[in-house]
């Protein structure tokens, strides 16, 4: 029983550490991330605003935070440095080094609970009237070889605890529309 157990132990470790180089998941389900070493192209230009690092997508289209509709797919793209000039970012194919998936609550980091009124009444979903609202996020380091001042995709949804979830591959590219394609390694798209 001795010997199996010391054969056994060390074989499963092994067998753990191995892993495929190709993408074996489902692009409709919110539990697979983007994996590492994903490639986004950026396929036109991008203006960065001066004195901002980022610009938000949605449905394919650049717009400002203020008219993104955050209960659906949105994607944030950020530089590393603001400029007090408007800046360009040409065209580019950029690894994706990192990705996770983050949950907080409250609409951004910062934000606490939000009150809101439904005909009249406070909600009243949690104790105190409070709705808890959650986002729902993707992060993913980036690191492009042209531009070495790119720094972040975060593609995120608000949504409710047990009724939204993050935001799926598929959903990610449908939000960067026409302006990033994003290729999965081993999934042919």
């Amino acid at each position: 029983m001795r010997v199996v157990l010391l054969v056994f132990f060390p074989l499963a470790a092994l067998l753990a550490g191995c892993q495929t180089t190709s993408y074996q998941g489902n692009e409709n389900s919110p539990y697979y991330v983007v994996p590492t070493g994903s490639r986004l192209t950026l396929n036109q230009e991008l203006t960065i605003s001066p004195e901002a690092t980022s610009v938000y997508i949605q449905n394919g289209q650049v717009m400002p935070n203020v008219q993104v509709l955050h209960y659906y797919p949105f994607c944030k793209f950020e530089l590393y440095h603001r400029s007090d000039s408007a800046r360009a970012v040409a065209p580019d194919t950029i690894t994706i080094t990192k990705s996770v998936s983050e949950e907080w609550e409250g609409p951004n980091a910062d934000a606490g609970p939000i009150r809101y009124a439904a005909a009249g009444a406070m909600t009243d979903i949690s104790p105190g009237g409070y709705v808890p609202i959650r986002t729902y996020s993707t992060r993913m380091d980036l690191r492009a070889e042209k531009n070495a001042d790119i720094f972040r995709l975060t593609c995120s949804r608000w949504g409710y605890p047990n009724m939204d979830t993050y935001p799926t591959i598929f959903e990610i590219r449908r939000t960067l529309g026409p302006i990033f394609s994003l290729t999965i390694p081993g999934a042919g798209g």
